[in-house]
């Protein structure tokens, strides 16, 4: 898989949260920016492969902010998708390249995954595991990064901040989190992480419809099963819209009935494989 470092800047933490979220999924590195001298400085550090930028938002020093960006020689040439607003008829945008897209609000998650496909395009993306070194600074006399609170390697670094749920597997059991997603109807990410890798479960209003694990790689239910076995690690939840058949077709509930039944025969089989070893 390859993946790209996407900026995304918008003055909406719902574009921000859901934006995040479906461009975390397909596996791009998002970094996120709510105003124009934000994102001018991000998009200096990062070299974004896109920019996703509402129009809507405040001239930097009388330009708007995306202009400041392009006359920065490392990122003259970087596409950019416009966002615009609903109540604005007009398609015009000042400062953009033909390469540049314009998608209208409110949009729907699979326009923004086809406008993000056709945007990148054929352009450089580097794989996963050389995007585990961060890309040079340039020079451009902004202050230096502070180091990130997190592994910027791990699946949630990018949209981290955006948990609407949050903790330790180890103080919160994973059973009981998908209990209180499913007794509140909540749609969205459940991203879990542990040093072997992670596991994906989205929710469609308190349902798991789709899972997948890293190590094993695992899809459906048997990935759900793998990621409640799971004694230790972190879970973060993103609230947003989940598109997509719902590959499960089951409640919640069977789903945790059915891991704590699988983990009582794992279990037993290990002490019963024990006591065979000591007789």
């Amino acid at each position: 898989m390859t993946t790209a470092r996407i900026l995304v800047v918008d003055d909406d933490l719902w574009i921000q949260r859901t934006t995040a979220a479906v461009l975390g999924q397909r596996g791009h590195q998002v970094t996120l920016a709510g105003d124009p001298p934000s994102a001018f400085a991000l998009g200096c550090r990062m070299r974004p492969h896109l920019v996703i930028t509402s129009v809507a938002l405040p001239a930097l020093d009388g330009w708007p902010w995306w202009e400041q960006l392009r006359a920065v020689p490392a990122c003259a040439h970087v596409p950019f998708l416009f966002l615009l607003p609903q109540d604005d008829a007009s398609d015009e945008v000042p400062g953009t390249l033909e390469s540049d897209l314009c998608l209208r609000k409110p949009f729907r998650l699979e326009q923004l995954e086809r406008a993000v496909v056709l945007a990148l395009g054929e352009r450089a993306v580097t794989s996963r595991s050389s995007e585990a070194s961060p890309p040079e600074e340039p020079d451009d006399g902004l202050p230096p990064r502070a180091p990130r609170s997190v592994d910027p390697t791990k699946p949630s670094a990018g949209h981290r901040p955006l948990s609407a749920f949050r903790g330790e597997i180890d103080q919160i059991s994973l059973s009981s989190v998908l209990t209180v997603l499913e007794m509140e109807r909540k749609s969205g990410i459940l991203l879990v992480e542990r040093d072997e890798g992670a596991a994906r479960l989205y929710f469609r209003r308190g349902r798991v419809v789709r899972a997948n694990t890293d190590v094993p790689s695992l899809t459906g239910a048997p990935a759900v099963y793998e990621a409640l076995s799971w004694a230790t690690g972190s879970f973060d939840f993103l609230a947003g819209d989940t598109g997509g058949v719902d590959e499960i077709q089951t409640s919640t509930t069977y789903l945790l009935m059915e891991g704590a039944r699988r983990m009582d025969e794992a279990n037993e089989a290990r002490r019963s494989e024990t006591q065979r070893n000591k007789l």
